[in-house]
């Protein structure tokens, strides 16, 4: 199954059942599906995670964007006719549902209720370190999302919300709790990451080899923030898209890309829908996730980066998924102002085959 796209995190189910979680993040739009009977009620929740809200990608829609499709090798079909429902997330939504005491944990989205006695109130924080993705509220008052991912584990409760004697928490979890458990600390857990160590697109001793490759395009960018956009003398056909970045701005190593486009034969962008990235020489993935395919995300506060002890020149290829005809490319820089990793003279190359590595 595939769909286009998902606006930010899906979790699909068959008659209840889950299947699958699609991160828009990680440009997860597929997931392969049981044989299902005939009858079969698919269900898709999707949760809006924010929006972007500068530049390119300001418009950013949400929900499921376009469609969704059954695929069995190159044959499409569209499934249509859905019946859409609107989730709200607001108190006066939960406050009045019917909630019954049980041990068992639902292994599917769901609200949880309960009460606690206080003898005396002030700020804390809760700890919501058990729960997998959801959101709170306290005495009617929404305290925020939480996420085990993390690094941050807790939410702020002032204690001008809370009251002495007894006092209601609201949880909505989409993924379920591994233990429905809550407790009020006195500092925040603002460190504790549980995300997978993201993948790096360089496996172990591969080098790029560019030495007798033809140059399809060089020269320099402008500093400064901002999208740029490069075209080339004559359009080039090929698959593989190489950015070889030979300079910074600054005196520092690291060399950073927010989003990237190719601009096909009509001049505009070509789809990145199947695009992937077969080789980055470094990626920054001490500090955070800064890996190659952040540059087609569609979030431009995203950036592939460099490791600072790594010195330029540095490449990336990108597999465009077909042949494509080329007549230039757009980049962006990091959002920040005077940050690290502003590239200044560059090299293009572009191939049908594969770069040798």
């Amino acid at each position: 199954m595939k769909i286009t796209e998902v606006h930010d995190w899906a979790q699909i189910y068959a008659d209840g059942k889950l299947l699958a979680r699609l991160d828009r993040r990680k440009g997860e739009f597929t997931t392969t599906l049981p044989a299902l009977k005939k009858g079969t009620q698919l269900d898709i929740l999707v949760e809006a995670m924010g929006r972007v809200n500068f530049a390119k990608s300001i418009h950013d829609r949400k929900g499921i964007t376009e469609k969704v499709e059954l695929i069995l090798g190159n044959q499409a079909k569209e499934l249509k006719n859905w019946t859409v429902y609107n989730f709200p997330v607001d108190y006066s939504f939960i406050k009045d549902k019917k909630y019954n005491d049980t041990k068992i944990l639902p292994a599917m989205p769901a609200y949880y209720k309960s009460t606690f006695k206080l003898d005396k109130v002030g700020d804390t924080f809760l700890d919501m370190s058990t729960w997998g993705k959801g959101m709170v509220w306290v005495n009617g008052h929404a305290m925020g999302r939480f996420w085990e991912i993390g690094p941050q584990q807790t939410l702020f409760m002032p204690g001008c919300w809370l009251k002495e004697g007894e006092n209601e928490i609201l949880v909505l979890d989409l993924k379920g709790p591994a233990k429905a458990s809550i407790k009020g600390l006195k500092k925040p857990i603002l460190d504790v990451l549980r995300e997978k160590a993201p993948e790096t697109h360089r496996k172990d001793g591969e080098k790029l080899k560019l030495a007798g490759e033809k140059v399809t395009y060089e020269g320099a960018f402008t500093p400064g923030n901002g999208w740029q956009e490069v075209r080339f003398a004559a359009p080039v056909k090929g698959r593989y898209f190489c950015l070889e970045a030979l300079s910074p701005q600054a005196n520092d190593n690291i060399a950073a890309v927010a989003e990237f486009d190719v601009l096909g034969a009509d001049g505009k962008p070509v789809s990145r829908e199947h695009w992937k990235i077969r080789y980055a020489d470094s990626e920054e993935t001490r500090s955070g996730n800064r890996t190659a395919d952040k540059i087609f995300d569609l979030q431009e506060s995203t950036f592939w980066m460099t490791v600072d002890n790594v010195p330029y020149p540095h490449q990336l290829v990108i597999d465009l998924s077909k042949v494509e005809t080329v007549t230039g490319f757009r980049y962006l820089p990091r959002a920040e102002k005077e940050y690290p990793g502003m590239i200044k003279e560059y090299r293009v190359y572009v191939k049908s085959a594969d770069f040798n590595y």
